[in-house]
């Protein structure tokens, strides 16, 4: 058995991998880059999907806005945007303005408070609706909520686990969506969370250009429960009907932190 690891350290990284790795497989059109499955896939194109990874997805932050979840960024550190600073501000890296670097402000020195680190298994079968995905990003921001409003910061890291059908090779990706220091940035957590796009595009790439060869539909989703033994909260793939509803998320979202704490 063949272990296959993926990690990026930032969403910088991140975009970056999804723009410039070259896949090993011959055809994607069934996975990162079918076309006319928006429905499914949370996009109609693999550029599409990339426009989103810098922009952010409007019926991503729709979803959690309509939801009406409060989120505070008082126990962050304030940033302001400027030629140089601390890490990149995407958008603005992209449309050529020059102060496209995030620095910290001056009338806002950093707030230090505990750092809560969630890891959130995207992993979900074939089956499983576009809407529980959304209604699971919804209870997640409802959680990074409470939990910022104790005091705490949250660092947050989506990730993929998995088995081939075939020769048992094992899968682990995971990305750093939002770092301790950062600011919460509701495009971002919207396109990962609240869409199919990080799943069912992106994950779809990493196996694509990490594997040497097709994998049969894209695996086994699975849960290594060893592989997230350094985070505070480990949200399990998506299995039955625990986010059929925003109102069962919520409760499933709110059980796991409080048998976790």
């Amino acid at each position: 058995m063949t272990v296959y690891r993926y990690t990026a350290e930032s969403w910088d990284e991140f975009v970056h991998d999804l723009r410039t790795r070259k896949t090993n497989w011959g055809d994607t059109s069934q996975g990162s880059q079918a076309i006319g499955r928006a429905d499914w896939s949370g996009c109609e194109t693999w550029e599409d999907a990339l426009e989103y990874a810098v922009k952010g997805h409007p019926a991503g932050r729709a979803a959690i806005e309509s939801a009406a979840v409060k989120v505070t960024m008082e126990p962050e550190p304030m940033w302001d945007t400027a030629p140089v600073g601390a890490f990149p501000c995407i958008p603005a890296n992209a449309a050529g303005v020059p102060e496209d670097m995030f620095a910290m402000s001056d009338i806002a020195p950093p707030v230090q408070s505990p750092i809560v680190r969630i890891a959130v298994n995207m992993s979900a079968n074939c089956n499983v609706d576009a809407q529980e995905i959304v209604n699971r990003g919804v209870a997640i921001v409802s959680l990074i909520d409470r939990i910022q409003l104790s005091g705490r910061r949250v660092e947050l890291i989506a990730i993929k686990h998995g088995n081939d059908f075939m020769s048992n090779d094992k899968f682990v990706w995971s990305v750093t969506v939002k770092r301790p220091e950062e600011p919460i940035d509701m495009d971002r957590i919207g396109l990962c969370f609240a869409t199919p796009i990080m799943l069912r595009r992106f994950f779809f790439r990493v196996l694509e250009f990490m594997t040497p060869q097709e994998v049969d539909a894209y695996g086994i989703s699975r849960h290594f429960v060893d592989e997230c033994r350094d985070c505070d909260l480990s949200i399990p793939m998506i299995k039955g009907s625990e986010y059929s509803t925003p109102e069962r998320a919520v409760k499933t979202v709110m059980g796991l932190w409080a048998a976790a704490a």
